[in-house]
């Protein structure tokens, strides 16, 4: 099932001292370093990495003192202190899973995650936490206390194709640096998501074939590729383009911006755009870091986004607005 739209009505949590601050302490002592990349281009993100690193550090710094006290009631199968090989720390937290081991969940979302970040080397991600919800998933506006990023999956009993999909359009939502800011441009970031979803499930079962988590699951690829690929199928029977679309659609799209058939449609247009560039899943990386001014209109939060992209990305960007029939009054000037 999608993500449902953030909502800061989510986003009201007691963050006292809990079991799972303290291991992210310690995950964050033992391994929360970034890569300084010294391109010009990339210093908008260093810079708000660095911020994220000095809030992480308040807020360890505080309940780092209460850590001898209460570290007995951490719960074995939450720890998760090293990042993986793609630099992600996910924390599984128990809940009514049902028959979905931890340790599983864990390698899935890992899994899930790695078509994407694996194009990222250079970026730093604080501790994902992966909580139960049973209202739909979704990324909560409000950080933890170790300024931990905090997702909330609906699923269970080892429905990993399921789980991937659900991970892999949240985790989209943290590369894209969501933010609690009004946008009626919100639905491109939604359907980029979805796209997310659609192309991290494609990929996944290419690589469980001959390299799933454990050996016994290479059954499982094909039904991720599956899941994927019944969602790109329902769309390839409508005729308009997205350029037709999106004018027809634009006031619901503003306005909901979850609309999820609406969301398909487009992110199935966008798919083979990153299929044929994955190294352009890094340009989300410069999306919602301008003023929110920029997302009154899609051609202004489309041409922010160019902006903002390191060089090699801006045709990207172009392929995209050209798709919408939406010419960047600013393509080709440099700032």
């Amino acid at each position: 099932m999608p993500a449902k739209l953030h909502s800061s009505n989510h986003c009201v949590r007691n963050h006292s001292l809990t079991a799972t601050s303290l291991w992210l302490a310690l995950a964050f002592l033992w391994s929360c370093g970034v890569t300084v990349v010294a391109a010009q281009d990339e210093a908008p993100l260093l810079k708000q990495r660095i911020s994220e690193l000095e809030a992480e550090n308040r807020a360890l710094r505080k309940i780092l003192t209460e850590i001898g006290s209460t570290l007995k009631d951490v719960p074995t199968s939450a720890t998760a202190l090293q990042p993986n090989q793609d630099g992600l720390r996910i924390i599984v937290m128990p809940d009514d899973w049902g028959e979905s081991r931890i340790a599983d969940m864990k390698k899935v979302a890992e899994s899930a995650a790695h078509p994407i970040v694996s194009l990222l080397k250079e970026q730093g991600f604080a501790p994902i936490i992966l909580q139960r919800s049973k209202s739909g998933p979704i990324t909560l506006y409000k950080r933890g206390a170790g300024n931990e990023y905090q997702v909330r999956l609906d699923t269970s009993d080892r429905a990993w194709a399921q789980l991937a999909f659900q991970f892999a359009h949240e985790f989209c939502h943290i590369v894209c640096n969501y933010r609690d800011a009004k946008n009626p441009q919100i639905w491109f970031e939604e359907t980029l998501c979805e796209c997310a979803s659609l192309y991290s499930l494609r990929r996944m079962g290419e690589n469980w074939k001959t390299n799933p988590p454990y050996s016994n699951w290479k059954s499982y690829a094909t039904a991720l590729t599956d899941y994927a690929n019944t969602r790109v199928n329902a769309q390839n029977a409508k005729t308009k383009t997205v350029a037709e679309f999106y004018h027809e659609n634009k006031k619901e799209l503003e306005r909901s911006g979850t609309n999820r058939e609406l969301n398909n449609f487009i992110a199935v247009q966008l798919l083979p755009l990153f299929e044929d560039s994955p190294e352009s899943w890094h340009s989300l990386r410069y999306l919602n870091l301008g003023n929110p001014e920029e997302n009154l209109s899609l051609k202004e939060y489309l041409e922010g986004w160019y902006q903002r992209v390191p060089e090699r990305h801006r045709e990207f960007i172009l392929r995209v607005s050209k798709l919408f029939e939406i010419e960047l009054d600013n393509a080709g000037i440099k700032k």
